[in-house]
């Protein structure tokens, strides 16, 4: 065991303090002393949480060794500790101390050393003269030792202190000198941290660093010398720029910049312009439709403009989006009039950008050899123009045509070349479309271990691509093309047999409901002091949208009083207009409020270990994939990752579930006429139930033996399947076990996350609740359903009906274990982060959830389909339940389909009693369904609500 070893594991390991120095006393002695210091100085600035711990470890070596080099360092690592807490004179205390102790023992570099962190420390408390003294004492001393690094990392300080009080030449000397020193060492870390200072003396003194940060320091110097035409300029080529590498959080950010400043200046067509830009961002985050919306109204606009050129280019790229909507013949309208435009400019390059698009949209019908043709007719314009970009897209199309079409070797040829060049050229959107080709390429070649690496290189190069982008809307739409390399990716790992199931569970969990996850794991929303002029005006347009949808809403929900059937008819159409101008416009001022570049810290990763230390002996988890149209799960215990490969054609596994969804149907109006056959109508849901046990359940049963509990991964078409309804001819599944279900397994380790954050303790509780009920003609015993919750939870919140607003449910979800909400819900296929649940003033969507401050453990939505989702690529759910699960609740649980209000209201009384007691949302939903069974066999009455996340 090494000083360094131990010193880290009194930083960061599980044992402690008194067990490691018991196991390890020859080792406390001023070696370790002095690896803890590094530790906590190496980390005060960048890790301070590992600071705080490696002072504690000190005080703990302190007290088993008193040596006086010990206390001396005891004092450096308090006072480090001190300055990271804000107490700066405690601080300063302590480091003087250190620098007295370590003269006293001739030491006088360490005493030097002390005095960097103290410089800090004196500036903040505006004592400049003596951190100037001080820093230049201790410069002196580390220059007559030769210590370099030392010596910068002082000058550095000082560099920073002059900045501080606005004296720009001072600070520039002395980060000039402390960068040549860093340059001097290789110092790379800081040399980063130097640059960074350096570049902001050298903004407000009119310097500029590299050709690599021209733009930015360009965009410094035109704020200085108060040119705005300039700066517009400037950030909208800094926003083209970084798009053209694929940095969309930059092109997105600089490009905002860039068409607020013109806007601000009265320019129409340099604003467009700039918009333009921002579609085009938007059409390579496959958000099409919203590029296409802006594409097709800025047409118009230069066209009134006069701008024709302009014009070509925004009826070329609508084309493209329209191919990409599946509208071809309104895409080849579009192109052939921006053709004709181009023509008319003499436009050559125009042209050859309308035939890529053209070959592109050729392509995608699988009109292979005319995407061939019109490919070669692009490519020499494109060549001769030096349009590299386009040129390399048109080769990776060209690579990829050669492929479908059998042209293997040609194909390799083409996209290996074409990949050398976007590699070279920093073009990673090529890139990875050149890898996925190549690894399709390979495995048809029978080269599994090739592809392997082509399909993890475009994985890595995805995965670059996505990591920044701003916003979750982005982040899902970016996804949803590029899920190639990670199906084939799977059926790689899967081919292989045993020895890579795990690695095979990680592709899929790779590729499954990503951004949902990224925003249960971040906070996604900033706060109200982060936010610009503009982006406060625009918050403020959006609450006054809010509350223009809540009339509109609430004016839709509104029995009409005209009699008129055609006044009704034009009334209803004027409001839906009306909603969907308003929808629209707020959700553009939330993608433009995702606009702005921001840091991210890279949320915790899939780990199986951690998941089936969750999962514990109790607990299964089946994750269910597809690879073509097999259908195959992989099944996960404390103990092991099993694969069940070709469980059922996905395909017929759909048709049972739209038979079962058909049975269910009938009985949804609650006809008598229907209630009378209940029995037949019994069986035959129950045949169906039977034949989907069998496709999915049964092998999978024999796998997991006696657990007690199930946690369901769906996928697609199962995500509407109630799991524990499934019988196996003689008994129900939830006659078994419990059952709940997730999006994915990292969406269930983040539940977990969200769970230890609402409650310090190990276990959740299940004591206190707020009730929110809003009775309607569907469902008209709500106020049975709360009155009977109430019961069971004495000091329960209650607001019903009117009383029940978002106010209310905003102002009272502190100390919540539960919040419950029994009210009709909206789900909307068209746009489904606008689907709501009706409240006593309006509606809650979707979008409102999110911003809801949420450290409840359970959210309960008891009314009709609650619980119905869109499901995205890439197993995006969009629906309610997103909402909640991102606002920060671990388990939700809702309904699949129109329930019966009395089996409703008996259910949610009876499921809260035995969560009471059980303290277990999913061993409690199975208690209250399985006494609702026995008097009301029909799965329409007893299986509708379904948990989704923690258990």
């Amino acid at each position: 065991m090494l000083h360094s070893d131990l010193a880290m594991l009194l930083v960061e390991g599980d044992a402690t303090p008194d067990a490691l120095f018991n196991a390890y006393s020859a080792l406390a002695d001023v070696q370790l002393a002095y690896s803890l210091k590094d530790i906590c100085l190496d980390g005060w600035s960048s890790n301070p949480q590992r600071s705080l711990r490696a002072a504690s470890a000190m005080r703990s070596l302190l007290q088993r060794n008193s040596h006086p080099e010990i206390v001396a360092l005891c004092e450096w690592t308090s006072g480090l500790e001190s300055l990271i807490d804000g107490r700066m004179s405690e601080s300063i205390r302590h480091l003087e101390v250190a620098r007295t102790s370590f003269l006293a023992l001739g030491k006088p570099h360490t005493a030097a050393a002390t005095e960097v962190s103290k410089v800090i420390g004196l500036s903040l408390l505006g004592r400049y003269d003596e951190a100037v003294s001080c820093g230049l004492r201790s410069r002196e001393v580390f220059l007559a030792q030769g210590d370099l690094l030392a010596a910068g990392k002082i000058e550095h300080n000082l560099g920073n202190l002059y900045f501080r009080r606005d004296r720009y030449l001072e600070a520039e000397e002395f980060h000039s000198s402390a960068k040549a020193r860093f340059q001097v060492l290789g110092d790379e870390k800081q040399l980063a941290t130097i640059n960074n200072c350096l570049a902001n003396t050298h903004a407000l003194l009119h310097k500029f660093q590299s050709a690599e940060d021209l733009y930015e320091q360009a965009l410094q110097q035109a704020e200085s010398a108060g040119l705005p035409v300039t700066l517009a300029e400037i950030e909208g080529n800094i926003g083209t720029f970084a798009l053209l590498r694929g940095r969309y959080d930059r092109a997105l950010d600089y490009l905002e910049r860039s068409r607020r400043r013109y806007a601000a200046l009265g320019m129409p067509h340099q604003s467009a312009i700039a918009e333009q830009e921002i579609a085009d961002a938007y059409l390579e985050l496959n958000s099409v439709p919203e590029a296409a919306e802006i594409y097709g109204r800025l047409t118009q606009t230069y066209k009134e403009l006069g701008l024709q050129a302009e014009e070509a280019r925004a009826l070329a790229y609508h084309g493209r989006a329209a191919g990409l909507l599946k509208k071809p013949q309104e895409a080849l309208a579009l192109l052939g009039n921006a053709r004709l435009l181009y023509a008319a400019e003499g436009n050559r390059v125009g042209e050859a950008m309308v035939l890529l698009s053209e070959a592109q949209l050729h392509y995608a019908q699988e009109n292979f050899q005319v995407a061939e043709a019109l490919a070669a007719k692009a490519e020499p314009i494109l060549q001769s123009s030096g349009s590299w970009q386009r040129l390399m897209l048109t080769h990776w199309l060209q690579g990829e045509l050669h492929r479908v079409l059998g042209h293997s070797d040609r194909a390799k040829e083409v996209l290996t070349n074409t990949l050398n060049e976007a590699t070279r050229k920093g073009q990673p959107q090529v890139a990875q479309r050149c890898e996925t080709t190549l690894g399709q390429l390979e495995m048809a070649a029978g080269n599994p271990e090739i592809a392997e690496l082509h399909f993890r290189r475009a994985i890595a190069l995805i995965e670059e691509l996505r990591a920044p982008l701003p916003g979750e809307d982005f982040r899902t739409s970016f996804f949803s093309n590029k899920l190639v390399p990670y199906t084939e990716l799977l059926r790689l790992c899967l081919s292989r047999g045993a020895e890579q199931i795990t690695e095979a569970l990680r592709v899929v969990e790779s590729a499954r409901s990503r951004a949902l996850s990224d925003r249960m794991g971040w906070n996604l929303d900033r706060r109200t002091e982060d936010y610009d002029e503009f982006e406060a005006d625009l918050l403020r347009q959006a609450d006054a949208l809010g509350q223009e949808l809540n009339y509109i809403y609430h004016q839709i929900d509104r029995p009409p009083h005209d009699d008129n059937a055609a006044a009704k008819e034009k009334a209803s159409l004027a409001l839906q207009e009306s909603l969907r101008e308003r929808e629209s416009r707020l959700l553009e001022i939330s993608r433009q409020l995702h606009h702005r570049a921001r840091e991210f810290a890279p949320i915790e990763s899939f780990n199986l270990e951690e998941l089936q230390r969750q999962l514990g002996r109790d607990t299964a988890l089946v994750e269910y994939t597809t690879i073509g149209d097999e259908l195959l799960a992989f099944v996960v215990t404390n103990e092991r990752v099993e694969v069940l490969r070709n469980l059922a054609p996905a395909g017929k596994v759909a048709a049972e579930i739209r038979q079962v969804r058909f049975q269910i149907d009938t009985l949804r109006t609650g006809s008598s006429a229907m209630r009378k056959h209940l029995p037949a109508l019994t069986e035959r849901v129950r045949k169906h139930l039977a034949s989907l046990y069998d496709l999915l359940m049964r092998r999978i049963e024999d796998t997991i033996g006696d657990r007690e509990r199930l946690v369901i991964v769906p996928e697609r078409d199962l995500h509407y399947l109630p799991f524990q309804a499934l019988c196996d001819g003689k008994s129900y599944l939830i006659e078994r076990r419990q059952i709940s279900s997730v999006p994915s397994a990292l969406v269930l380790q983040q539940c977990f996350n969200s769970s230890r954050r609402s409650d310090s303790s190990s276990l959740r509780r299940f004591e206190t609740a707020l009730l929110l009920g809003v009775a309607d003609a569907r469902i008209p015993l709500v106020h049975e359903e709360i009155e009977g919750i109430a019961q069971v939870f004495p000091g329960a919140r209650i607001f019903l009906d009117g009383q029940a607003t978002i106010a209310a449910l905003r102002g009272n979800l502190e100390h919540m274990d539960i919040i419950h909400l029994a009210c009709h819900a909206d789900f909307r296929a068209d746009n489904p982060l606008f689907s709501s649940l009706h409240i006593g003033n309006g509606r809650l969507t979707v979008r409102d959830a999110y911003r809801l401050p949420l450290e409840c453990n359970l959210v309960t939505l008891s009314g009709c389909e609650t619980g119905v989702n869109t499901i995205a690529p890439g197993e995006e759910l969009m629906g309610l339940a997103r909402g909640f699960f991102a606002a920060g609740s671990p388990s939700v649980l809702l309904s699949l389909w129109t329930v019966d209000d009395q089996a409703t209201t008996r259910m949610m009384i009876g499921f809260y009693a035995a969560l009471k007691r059980t303290q277990s949302p999913s061993a409690a939903l199975r208690e209250a369904q399985l006494d609702l069974l026995r008097e009301m066999p029909h799965p329409f009455f007893w299986s509708p609500f379904v948990l989704m996340g923690q258990w």
